[in-house]
């Protein structure tokens, strides 16, 4: 039977992580796959915590050269890339590995170090990739080395193939969940509930998210909201996300870093989630939305627009020049169609995002191709 190992050179638990370990728990060769991480803190109580298989390494810790162009660090993460190399075939020698796979997007860059080990690599891409970036350019070298890519959503491929990675390298995979079946029983009584999840940065574009909510104000409705933020990445946006609700009287409640356990007490406590961001893969805080629910309310780019289908489990609009048309579609929602969009929801986790279909698609392309 195969071994594999997986790299994370992570500094953060997000999206990426939790699905990978969603994966192995669920599936029936978890024993077969090892973790070598990063010593990033937070990365590896995760892991640890996890019950999987894992290894730490230093100098697969990331330095923000991707983000800053910054030349030390730049520096940092050729010297960190370089020292790697003894960390892996360590860990493939003595464990007896078959196939490495890089969990996050830039782990491509190791795809190098399989083919001095004679080893198959295989890389999953949770992002969409833009064409002038560094991420770009990184993947771009290493793909002679890569034998396959698994994406996250058709959004992801198509970057990928803007990008002149072949299209029969990349496999699209959707991340799912464990479906609920019972719908959660909301009242619309005279108010409106909304919430935001995600990270206090210019992707996110939680700055349009108080916008909206204060669209949705002006309109007569009776709102409140609240945000709940993973990490506080840019503070400038932050200081004017907390000016612009004072300035315009919002009801918005924020906090920070709710646990994950805690989040299904927050999705069936709004009406609607709101995804504002300005460019997704496959966000997987629309799937827990759902699978707990409750409608979102999205932007119509890339990954979004692949889950959420318009007045059916969600409402997708394209700017804020035209969110009247939002505006107007919820002054006539009632109970009815509120308790048909969030059967739907649920639905659609059932039928295109679960896990156990991700679980039987992975688990074939590989242990079987």
């Amino acid at each position: 039977m195969k071994k594999f190992l997986i790299l994370s050179s992570t500094g953060i638990v997000s999206g990426a992580e939790y699905v990978l370990i969603d994966y192995l728990k669920n599936s029936k060769f978890k024993d077969n796959f090892l973790i070598l991480h990063s010593n990033i803190t937070l990365v590896n109580n995760f892991y640890k915590d996890s019950g999987i298989k894992e290894i730490k390494c230093s100098f697969l810790n990331p330095v923000g050269a991707e983000k800053t162009k910054n030349i030390f660090n730049i520096i940092k993460k050729v010297t960190n890339f370089l020292f790697a190399i003894f960390c892996i075939i360590k860990v493939v020698k003595e464990n007896n590995i078959d196939i490495i796979l890089g969990n996050n997007t830039g782990d491509s860059i190791y795809a190098f170090y399989a083919k001095i080990l004679n080893k198959k690599y295989i890389n999953f891409i949770h992002d969409i990739i833009e064409k002038s970036s560094f991420l770009a350019f990184s993947i771009k070298f290493f793909d002679r080395f890569v034998d396959k890519y698994i994406v996250v959503s058709n959004a992801v491929k198509q970057s990928m193939v803007f990008l002149g990675i072949k299209q029969d390298k990349i496999k699209v995979i959707y991340n799912g969940l464990l479906p609920n079946k019972k719908i959660i029983i909301k009242r619309i009584k005279n108010y409106f509930k909304f919430g935001f999840v995600g990270y206090i940065d210019s992707t996110k574009n939680p700055e349009e998210f108080i916008e909206i909510i204060k669209l949705f104000a002006d309109s007569g409705l009776n709102i409140k909201a609240e945000i709940i933020t993973g990490s506080i990445v840019d503070k400038n946006i932050y200081y004017k996300i907390l000016g612009k609700i004072k300035k315009y009287k919002l009801n918005i409640n924020i906090i920070e870093k709710l646990p994950r356990e805690k989040m299904s007490d927050f999705y069936h406590d709004i009406h609607f989630l709101i995804v504002t961001s300005r460019k997704e893969a496959l966000p997987t805080v629309i799937l827990e939305a759902f699978n707990n629910s409750t409608p979102v309310i999205g932007k119509n780019i890339g990954g979004i627009s692949e889950i959420i289908k318009h007045n059916y489990n969600g409402l997708l609009y394209d700017d804020l020049k035209n969110f009247d048309k939002i505006i107007i579609g919820l002054k006539k929602f009632d109970i009815i169609k509120y308790k048909k969009m969030q059967r739907n929801c649920l639905k659609t986790i059932d039928k295109k995002f679960n896990l156990k279909s991700k679980i039987t698609r992975l688990d074939k392309i590989l242990f079987e191709e």
